[in-house]
């Protein structure tokens, strides 16, 4: 697999460009990976917290991201403060913002400046005390990750090229124009 963040950043500008996209979905794109959002369903103190937290459940690819992460923490922020949830939650589970803020305060005020492997700890204790608000945040902080384009791109899917033309649908058939894994280009041999 490819580790070029460069290759990966070149293809998906190109897939951005690209008769593949359509306008409002190139729109949203574009946005998503320019989005840095402030706090404002959690206290900074909480969000630093929730980024850590982050991190440590999602590393970002430091290859892929060069310079900076994508911003996990400000996007579950910014869902809870705009009101906005998935519609279920376990039984036992208060509502999402207040489950998070309940999760966050079992956390020591020091955890984001704890060395990994005390993080690590900590996260595993939390997952046994509160194991469906941690199963909420871990699938919410997934599904932020895997929805960035640049991380589908470095997958070798662009499951957000949604203008019709797809011809090749078929188990193990890809476009000539879908990226490597790894995000580099289209191998010109494909085009062949």
């Amino acid at each position: 697999m490819s580790r070029d963040p460069q290759g990966a950043g070149a293809t998906l500008a190109e897939l951005l460009k690209s008769p593949h996209v359509t306008s409002p979905t190139r729109q949203v794109l574009e946005e998503r990976l320019e989005a840095r959002h402030e706090p404002r369903a959690l206290q900074a103190d909480e969000f630093s917290r929730l980024q850590a937290v982050a991190r440590r459940l999602v590393p970002p690819d430091p290859a892929l991201f060069v310079p900076g992460e994508p911003d996990l923490a400000g996007a579950v922020d910014h869902r809870l403060a705009s009101g906005l949830g998935d519609g279920w939650r376990y039984d036992d589970t208060p509502p999402d913002l207040e489950a998070l803020k309940e999760l966050l305060d079992v956390l020591p005020v020091d955890f984001v400046n704890q060395p990994s492997e005390g993080q690590d700890a900590h996260l595993r204790r939390l997952q046994e005390r509160l194991p469906h608000a941690f199963e909420d945040l871990l699938a919410e902080l997934t599904e932020v990750y895997y929805s960035h384009p640049l991380v589908q791109v470095s997958l070798g899917v662009a499951p957000f090229a949604d203008a019709p033309g797809w011809t090749r649908i078929g188990l193990d058939e890809r476009e000539e124009w879908e990226p490597q894994v790894g995000g580099a280009a289209p191998s010109p041999e494909r085009h062949g």
